[in-house]
């Protein structure tokens, strides 16, 4: 009873589901640069815009991620990007 006790509760425990951050020193149009373009663009919040960035599939970039998502800061004017 106490391993079935401990499973549910593993089964509870939240998973990392946050994406890896490739940081905020490139730009959104430095990946627009490189192959990479718009597939939609949503308001979150007030003063932040969300853009997710498709590539397509190109041998010389096979390493780079296929998806990027970037979340923009109007007011700071930052953009932070992720990759799933």
């Amino acid at each position: 009873m106490k391993k079935l006790s401990l499973i549910f509760l593993f089964l509870l425990h939240p998973f990392n589901l946050y994406g890896n951050s490739l940081g905020n020193n490139k730009t959104i149009n430095d990946y627009l640069e490189n192959g990479y373009q718009i597939q939609s663009v949503n308001i979150i919040e007030q003063n932040k815009i969300l853009y997710n960035l498709l590539r397509d599939e190109d041998e010389d970039k096979k390493f780079e991620p296929k998806l990027v998502i970037c979340i923009y800061d109007i007011s700071n004017q930052i953009s932070e990007c992720f990759k799933p």
